[in-house]
């Protein structure tokens, strides 16, 4: 039973418990959102001081109620490959928070293992129709997923996914692949066993592994193995597309960085199902730097800094605007930084500390007008991974698109 926390209503008392709406308990937000329907008349069992009391609210009266967030459930794995369970001490609080919820992976796409499901949180997905979900199955064959996750439940992955999908309920899911864990013919299966899924098997996301100097004992993604898993991967693509008329298994953009090789084009990520997974992001800001043609002009000297995968990308973005603005008032240096934080296997912007962005930003470079910074490198109180903040008023945190920095710039 949530606590309201707030209330469109003088009837609904801020503070009391929401018990049911229409004779269906309430376990949380979502049940709310499920069973309040505006066309409706809506009766609420509410509990304050421990009294009850029902409200009755009209047809097409609004309602509007804001409920305690529930304590979402902890992620119960032991993966080797954990990138939280490898972070450090003295870091933001909240990143070490392992969360498997099956409600932020429905609201917000946060991957989660299935191994903490319980009958009643089938039952209450079923219900609620709470698709598509997102879920990190890396390998079906149940051996070698119970010795990625180091837990006995996690073997049942193909049986909890048919489950699924018998109740109708759409997923995506990724493989993040290990070498000598889960590549070659793991890989292989792991993508057959999916496929047979479809069209409850929404997208498939390979994904290579991260790993930072405080993890051990994992292989990196080389070029030589990205090479056979492109070309795995891709023999599927080409084959699922003829035969569902979408790709469904799709590269994260890391894997062609890593080769040299060049991004597919748009068609190939179909709606970019796995976007923020790192899937297509590299195509999607390619298609927007294409599409300049005419932009306003700016003036000033700018230093974009970014991870080593970005910087091939930033540099093109610098190669557009240099041509477009045709006039010398206009700079736009870039330069890749190294994380020297979690060391140098960490490419990703997004990864990037305030530590190591702010030794970029020293004297040196009191001659720029504006120092752009990675996408979604701090939280909203502006702190890195590591809490750091930078206050230099040249500072900025790029937009997600080309279109917005342009406006930024002026």
């Amino acid at each position: 039973m949530p606590a309201i926390l707030a209330s469109n209503n003088r009837k609904i008392p801020v503070g009391a418990e929401l018990i049911s709406l229409g004779g269906r308990a309430i376990e949380d937000f979502l049940e709310f959102r499920f069973y309040n329907d505006p066309d409706q008349e809506r009766r609420l069992l509410i509990r304050r001081n421990g009294h009850p009391k029902e409200i009755v609210v009209k047809t097409r009266e609004k309602l509007d109620l804001t409920l305690a967030d529930p304590t979402y459930k902890r992620c119960a794995n032991d993966c080797a490959f954990c990138f939280v369970n490898g972070l450090p001490r003295g870091l933001r609080r909240e990143l070490y928070y392992r969360d498997d919820d099956y409600r932020l992976s429905f609201l917000f796409g946060n991957f989660l293992s299935l191994t903490n499901l319980t009958d009643c949180d089938r039952e209450r997905i079923a219900r609620l129709r709470l698709s598509p979900l997102y879920v990190s199955v890396h390998a079906t064959n149940p051996r070698i997923r119970t010795k990625i996750f180091k837990n006995e439940k996690a073997g049942s992955i193909m049986d909890q996914l048919r489950d699924l999908a018998g109740h109708n309920i759409k997923f995506h899911c990724q493989i993040v692949v290990m070498p000598g864990i889960n590549d070659g013919t793991e890989l292989t299966r792991s993508i057959r066993d999916l496929a047979k899924l479809y069209p409850a098997v929404r997208s498939i996301g390979i994904v290579p592994v991260g790993i930072s100097r405080h993890l051990k004992g994992f292989r990196t993604v080389d070029p030589v193995i990205a090479r056979a898993i492109i070309r795995t991967v891709q023999r599927y693509h080409r084959a699922f597309r003829k035969r569902y008329g979408i790709g469904l298994v799709y590269l994260a953009d890391e894997f062609f960085i890593k080769t040299g090789a060049s991004f597919p084009e748009t068609g190939y990520y179909d709606d970019f199902p796995q976007y923020e997974n790192g899937v297509g992001m590299a195509r999607r800001f390619l298609d927007e730097l294409g599409g300049l043609d005419r932009i306003r002009k700016v003036r000033g000297r700018f230093l974009a800094l970014t991870g080593k995968a970005a910087y091939p990308l930033v540099c093109a973005l610098k190669r557009k605007l240099t041509v477009l603005m045709g006039n010398k008032d206009f700079l736009f240096d870039v330069r890749a930084v190294e994380n020297r934080f979690f060391g140098s296997c960490v490419t990703v912007a997004g990864l990037l500390c305030g530590r190591d962005l702010r030794s970029q930003i020293g004297s040196g470079d009191k001659n720029y007008d504006r120092v752009i910074l990675p996408p979604d490198c701090v939280n909203d109180r502006g702190q890195f991974l590591d809490g750091h903040v930078i206050h230099d008023p040249r500072v900025m945190v790029a937009p997600s698109s080309v279109g917005e920095l342009l406006r930024c710039l002026r």
